[in-house]
């Protein structure tokens, strides 16, 4: 058998199970502690032009593979997230567990208003739409991840609304944040989401949803949508593990993805051509839904409720 099969076959196993113990916090190391072990490269390309048997490449792959890993639990550094950094964001590396707080953001509504546009913006947590509210947004939040802050402005009866971190609270292991947001049902709403690994929950059945803008590594997303408007597009470009999405029996849909998918569940479309679906009589449905996917997702739901 050839050393450079085991070789690879070594590095591919203990790569997979580190990240395995990561994703289940049994271990934990982040993403820039990887990059400060590129000298193992050397290590290990050396080993491999040693002029010795290959039991004994193989031993010595392994002692590598171990240091690495002493080195990854001793020293696993601050985290790192994929998300979008601006300049003038703050972003604070923390240790300590004392940072858990709970807020409550509001903006009043005003009868002038006909459409709103919600601008979000997270690296992490949970993320819940569930109520209405007399107000025009709500937004209430517990974790540890740092405060958010809220902006408004208003051109003529748009109100444009802004909820990002006021700054970002960085940490080893694992954050927990959770929101949950309240939209008035009175005027147009478009979302526009751009988070890091997020879970996404939004029954925005009560609302009248223009446009809703997906956009970051979200593990799960999930939506349900009203017949309260004559035209939804959903827009989605997210590597999510599971995208589900109810749709009501009043509205045509129809369904494009660009993507790689392990399951695709399309309740009562039909398959106009490769990753393009739309439900009978689209054209002749008074409202109708456009939904747009492309993610590596795992699965992909879109149902009639």
């Amino acid at each position: 058998m050839k050393y450079s099969k085991i070789f690879w076959g070594v590095i591919l196993i203990a790569i997979g199970v580190l990240f395995a113990l990561r994703n289940f916090d049994i271990f934990s190391f982040s993403w820039h502690s990887i990059f400060r072990l590129w000298p193992l490269i050397l290590v290990f390309w050396g080993i491999a032009i040693l002029p010795v048997k290959s039991v004994i490449k193989l031993i010595l792959t392994v002692i590598a593979i171990f240091i690495a890993v002493i080195i990854l639990a001793r020293h696993p550094g601050p985290c790192f997230h994929w998300f979008d950094w601006r300049w003038g964001d703050k972003y604070i590396y923390r240790q300590d567990d004392n940072q858990w707080e709970e807020q409550h953001l509001t903006e009043t509504y005003d009868s002038s208003v006909f459409t709103a546009r919600l601008n979000l913006e997270a690296a992490a947590g949970k993320f819940y739409i569930k109520n209405t509210s007399s107000e025009l947004f709500e937004f209430d939040s517990e974790g540890d991840t740092g405060p958010y802050k809220i902006t408004t402005s208003q051109v003529n009866n748009t109100k444009i609304i802004n909820v990002k971190h006021e700054r970002y609270y960085i940490r080893r292991g694992k954050v927990s944040s959770k929101a949950w947001l309240a939209l008035s049902p009175e005027p147009v709403w478009k979302l526009n989401i751009d988070v890091g690994a997020a879970s996404l929950e939004m029954d925005l059945s009560p609302f009248k949803i223009e446009k809703i803008e997906i956009d970051g590594g979200a593990s799960d997303i999930e939506l349900k949508l009203s017949d309260k408007i004559k035209r939804t597009k959903v827009s989605i470009d997210a590597g999510a593990s599971a995208i589900k999405i109810k749709i009501p029996y009043e509205c045509a849909c129809e369904v494009n993805t660009s993507t790689i998918l392990s399951s695709r569940e399309l309740d009562g479309f039909n398959k106009i051509k490769k990753g393009f679906y739309q439900t009978p009589n689209f054209s002749d449905t008074a409202n109708q839904i456009f939904i747009e996917v492309d993610a590596a997702v795992s699965s992909l739901k879109v149902i009639r409720y």
